[in-house]
């Protein structure tokens, strides 16, 4: 009984917080992180500023929460597999992306903002940028290492040169959805993979 009377109000808040996450998405998405307000989230969230500000104090740390919230999605789709397998889930992940235009979008204005320095998110992009460059470079090396790459490419920059395929495309299907995030990513590991 116990148990219960403590997941009820839990359960109740995570839903709450959530729901703010998604509204700030939308928001962020649609006008870009400086024209948002507070309110015009608590509105969309079909909540009080007041009940906002107890879950989130300030718009920064609303924005972190959303971006937080997307990125740990993603790296659950991403555990357990390295290399080709690794970078082959990386691609599906990214395009699936393309089945919520919203986020492509927040993210595409987002990391054009953030590019000022005194954005909220500007070291947050610097650390994604940096953390997901790693990630592909890692498993970059550990083809190299097993003999299973045909790039003169070395894995840092095939790992740069990556991470510009994956913003750009995803650039141009905000422009033009006929451009096909996932077979152009896929195409290209073909040309540098060997599996």
């Amino acid at each position: 009984m116990m148990t219960s009377g403590v997941r009820g109000p839990y359960a109740k808040t995570a839903a709450v917080r959530q729901g703010i996450l998604e509204a700030a998405r939308l928001a962020f998405a649609e006008t870009g992180y400086r024209a948002t307000t507070m309110k015009a989230v608590a509105e969309r969230a079909q909540i009080s500023q007041r009940g906002l500000v107890h879950h989130f104090s300030s718009k920064e740390e609303l924005l972190t929460g959303v971006l937080a919230d997307y990125d740990q999605r993603v790296a659950k789709n991403l555990s357990g597999d390295t290399g080709a397998a690794a970078l082959r889930r990386l691609v599906e992940a990214t395009a699936l992306d393309a089945t919520e235009p919203r986020i492509i979008e927040m993210y595409a204005i987002l990391s054009a903002e953030a590019v000022a320095t005194d954005h909220p998110a500007h070291h947050y992009y610097l650390k994604r940028y940096e953390v997901f460059r790693t990630y592909v470079r890692t498993q970059f090396e550990i083809l190299s290492e097993r003999g299973d790459m045909r790039s003169p490419l070395d894995p840092h920059t095939l790992s740069i040169v990556f991470t510009g395929l994956v913003d750009g495309l995803q650039t141009q299907w905000l422009y033009d959805r006929s451009v096909d995030i996932r077979d152009a990513l896929h195409r290209f590991l073909d040309t540098v993979l060997c599996d």
